[in-house]
């Protein structure tokens, strides 16, 4: 294999490649990508997997002289790219040794055997829908953090996605807090219904991949694989098992207590009491009353605080506690000027809105 390609452009492709191969793996291969240049199409395709997400990427303002194929470390290879300041780079392949040469370098990398390289196919799937880059982005981006970690509840370990015609839906919870977004698709077919749980490391590297708002992507189920389309990208993943939870059970209604707050001067409030909690008080009291919210927090051995800012606020007075973390990592993602809060009593679950498209209900604490 001998071709020259745009520093940049590859070092995109390898990055997103080194983002999914595994640190720890018992088949060393699997930490390297697939380069495959190919003639007369003139393509550089970068292929990398885990075995359980697999990500192929055609590498664009390359010129091919040479067809052939090289399996290197993906991050050993994305840190040269990244020091490298060359616009261009020339790789050449003899045996397993992949060398990348610029205007005043040269590295060679010991690889693998392209034939050792697991076989991955093309994936084939039905389109079930297509979406805006920008529109699942930012969804994924609204939903994602609430799943859980290292559960043993696989289920809830991924975000469940539900496309009903034109509609789709994202909800993650960890059992503590549950993250809901709304969005808008082209169904491959008028009536199309289709609901998969898709893990978390592949909605991390959907997320990387897309750049440009208006690009379209092809989503696509086949059995238990999501497959994702891009024009330069193809990513497939194995779905999570596993049933997930009624998720509308715990969505509150019937709300007779609503406030409406500043979305940056709440995030900086609930930042500022949480200052004073601890591993062992954790959380932090809202009272909601007239037109203000205070919150407090108190530490046996720090201290206390209480800050008061405005809020729009309609009921009785109301009292409740929530984890502080879990209130910033919502306030984080939201791009909304604004946040309506709606409650029932101090016992029970919260629901926080911001637009029309986005849900967060949280689990209230003792405080």
């Amino acid at each position: 294999m001998k071709v020259k390609c745009n520093r940049a452009a590859l070092y995109e492709a390898i990055q997103l490649a080194s983002s999914i191969v595994p640190a720890r793996t018992p088949k060393p291969v699997l930490q390297c990508a697939k380069l495959w240049a190919g003639q007369p199409e003139g393509k550089l395709t970068v292929i990398a997997t885990d075995g359980e997400l697999t990500i192929r990427y055609v590498v664009g303002q390359v010129q091919v002289e040479k067809s052939g194929a090289a399996v290197v470390a993906a991050d050993r290879l994305a840190a040269i790219l990244h020091e490298t300041t060359d616009e261009t780079v020339d790789l050449a392949v003899k045996d397993t040794t992949c060398e990348v040469r610029g205007k005043d370098s040269i590295f060679r990398i010991y690889g693998q055997d392209p034939e050792d390289f697991p076989v991955i196919d093309q994936a084939k799937a039905e389109a079930a829908f297509s979406v805006k880059a920008e529109q699942l982005k930012r969804m994924i981006h609204l939903t994602a953090f609430a799943a859980a970690r290292e559960n043993t509840r696989y289920a809830i370990n991924g975000v469940l996605w539900e496309q009903t015609g034109k509609k789709l839906r994202m909800v993650a919870t960890d059992g503590r807090r549950l993250a809901l977004a709304d969005g808008e698709v082209s169904p491959g077919k008028k009536d199309a219904q289709n609901t998969a749980i898709v893990p978390l490391k592949a909605l991390a590297l959907l997320e990387r991949l897309l750049h440009d708002g208006e690009e379209k992507l092809e989503i696509g189920f086949s059995g238990s694989q999501l497959v994702a389309t891009t024009p330069l990208a193809e990513v497939s993943s194995t779905l999570a098992q596993g049933r997930f939870p009624k998720y509308t059970e715990v969505i509150p209604t019937g709300a007779d207590k609503k406030a409406q707050v500043d979305a940056e001067a709440f995030r900086s409030a609930v930042r500022r009491a949480a200052l004073l909690t601890n591993d062992q008080s954790r959380g932090i009291l809202l009272a909601f009353e007239g037109e203000t919210v205070c919150l407090s927090s108190s530490t046996p051995e720090a201290g206390d605080a209480e800050i008061t800012m405005k809020a729009s606020y309609e009921g009785a007075p109301l009292k409740i506690g929530f984890n502080p973390q879990y209130l910033l990592d919502m306030l984080r993602v939201i791009s909304e000027a604004e946040v309506v809060c709606e409650f029932s009593d101090g016992s029970k679950p919260g629901l926080l809105r911001a637009g029309k498209d986005f849900s967060y209900v949280l689990m209230p604490v003792t405080v």
